[in-house]
């Protein structure tokens, strides 16, 4: 069998490409890859939140799966839409990399605990500036764009004492050496999906259960059922500061999720549990309750 695979053309998205296509070599499946341009990545400047769209890093892989341009796409599973497009499903995800936040400095002296000196920190996710703001609240917050090489320079020109990003994209392009702080995932809960490796493809394609059966990990992929669940039931995207992390411990989920109520200027968080055939659910559940409190 042989398939394209559609990703962006970043160095992390085509390391993550790389690493689908040489499994499924590992199972007789040929794959080429084909970049493909998203509007995220043609616009390097205006911040995420401010785009006022969904599936800006996505909506092209979109449609070169549905034009069958290309057989599967390979995101990070964080940067999918609540709502995939019609015909199109998330039916692999990759082995979880540590979904935990890191905060990313040239000297190990910039540490967020230390109000003598004003830091300057770089980032444009809402959810981390919202926690910023509600734990750190005397760091001074700076947008900033471009992917992980660009984000690495500017700081490295003195544009910002340090940046938050996902360790996993560090691990996965050797940066781990400017890792200066850890987050924990129980207050800085970590966005849906992150650290995980989604391969889309088209709903109706009979050549899924093989590509499945090499790539997808299970206690991986429930645990994205639960997380989807809750961003789908909050209606989120890249503009909602809404986070969370379900884990699998044996034939059970533990589920931390919630969002910054940017009205109440309140963090909500909550957590339970459940049987993993219930991950879904349990997702739902938790966004009910946000919702139910954001509305009171």
């Amino acid at each position: 069998m042989r398939i394209k695979i559609g990703t962006r053309g970043s160095k992390l998205a085509l390391w993550q490409a790389n690493l689908v296509q040489s499994i499924l070599s590992q199972y007789g499946i040929e794959a080429e890859l084909v970049i493909v341009s998203t509007y995220g990545d043609t616009n390097q400047v205006v911040p995420l939140y401010a785009m006022g769209a969904t599936g800006i890093f996505t909506k092209a892989l979109d449609e070169a799966l549905l034009n069958d341009a290309v057989d599967i796409a390979v995101h990070s599973a964080k940067d999918m839409p609540s709502q995939l497009a019609q015909g199109l499903a998330a039916f692999a995800y990759l082995q979880r990399e540590d979904p935990r936040d890191v905060l990313l400095a040239t000297t190990d002296e910039v540490q967020l605990d230390n109000f003598a000196r004003q830091l300057v920190i770089g980032t444009s996710s809402v959810r981390r500036q919202a926690l910023m703001r509600h734990y750190f609240p005397h760091v001074t917050l700076k947008d900033i764009r471009g992917n992980v090489d660009t984000r690495i320079q500017k700081m490295e020109a003195g544009d910002y004492d340090g940046i938050i990003l996902a360790r996993a994209g560090v691990k996965r392009m050797g940066l781990e050496r400017y890792i200066v702080q850890k987050f924990n995932t129980s207050s800085f809960t970590p966005a849906i999906g992150q650290g995980a490796i989604a391969v889309v493809g088209r709903a109706d394609d009979k050549r899924q259960e093989k590509i499945r059966e090499a790539l997808d990990h299970a206690p991986t992929h429930v645990a994205l059922k639960a997380e989807r669940a809750f961003l789908r039931q909050l209606n989120g995207g890249c503009s909602v500061p809404a986070f969370g992390l379900a884990t699998v411990v044996h034939n059970q989920m533990h589920m931390v999720a919630g969002m910054f109520d940017q009205n109440s200027h309140a963090l909500l968080r909550y957590e339970a549990d459940a049987p993993l055939e219930e991950a879904e659910s349990l997702g739902t559940q938790l966004a009910d309750k946000v919702l139910t409190k954001v509305s009171s």
